[in-house]
């Protein structure tokens, strides 16, 4: 073998030996990190969902205190300046959900069932069973918008196109904050049709069964006056949303 081939394959050799060295060396560093029981207990030692539920809560709460007082100062602002051209329309506001409104109309309660003496002896039954889910409020929700409900509220919070509702364990968060039952829903609008139209729906007619028969609480209110807050979340520039231009030409339109 000449020369000059026999130093390269030799340079190959020991470059194919260091690699293989420190191949070896990274494994065992990660055996030995690993192993390490401190790392162990951190990972044992991690908050649960529980206790991240709770945490993200009160994040959420003082960003949405500040929020609200960040929104007062600025709804002081715009009081002090004329409105602009096209600003919404007092309508829009309601529709939007930035506006409080107040009337008549209904409260529904829903309460999961007491487990110590709330399920008849012998009954079959699920833990689930006894809970009040998400798919309940929306239920209830939807048979009040379907009866004429102008406005609708859980737990005080007014309901938009932008609200998440969402079950966690046996709480629900709405909007980002933690509630535990009993859930009050809300509505202004015609008690009488909203009634109605809870009285025939499937899903809210499946919560009423199974609260008759496991003691989960069901409850309407009709209400003289409620009062309903906006949304102070609902993005700021619902605010000012105008209906497109009538006269706006097809070939004008430069959207998808």
């Amino acid at each position: 073998m000449p020369t000059g081939q026999r130093r390269a394959a030799q340079a190959t050799r020991r470059r194919q030996a260091l690699s293989v060295g420190l191949v070896a060396l990274l494994a065992g560093w990660l055996f030995v990190w690993n192993a390490t029981p401190g790392r162990a207990s951190d990972m044992r030692d991690a908050p649960g969902l529980r206790g991240l539920v709770t945490a993200r809560d009160r994040e959420v709460e003082e960003l949405q205190e500040r929020q609200a007082e960040l929104a007062a100062a600025v709804e002081a602002l715009v009081g002090t300046v004329d409105t602009p051209q096209g600003a919404a329309s007092p309508e829009l506001a309601v529709a939007a959900g930035t506006a409080e409104v107040a009337g008549p109309g209904l409260t529904v309660t829903l309460d999961d069932a007491d487990r110590a003496g709330g399920v008849p002896p012998g009954t079959a039954f699920s833990a689930s069973d006894l809970l009040v889910h998400q798919q309940d409020i929306d239920a209830v929700m939807n048979a009040l918008w379907a009866g004429g409900a102008e406005v609708v509220a859980v737990q005080g919070h007014r309901v938009t196109s932008a609200t998440v509702i969402k079950c966690v364990g046996n709480v629900v968060l709405v909007a980002g904050r933690v509630y535990s039952p009993p859930y009050l829903i809300s509505a202004i609008g015609p008690a009488a049709e909203m009634r109605d139209h809870l009285d025939v729906s499937p899903a809210v007619h499946a919560y009423r069964e199974r609260a008759s028969r496991l003691g989960l609480t069901w409850g309407t209110v009709d209400e003289d006056k409620l009062t309903i807050p906006g949304d102070t979340l609902v993005s700021s520039a619902l605010r000012y949303a105008r209906a497109i231009d009538s006269t706006l030409e097809a070939e004008d339109w430069t959207g998808p």
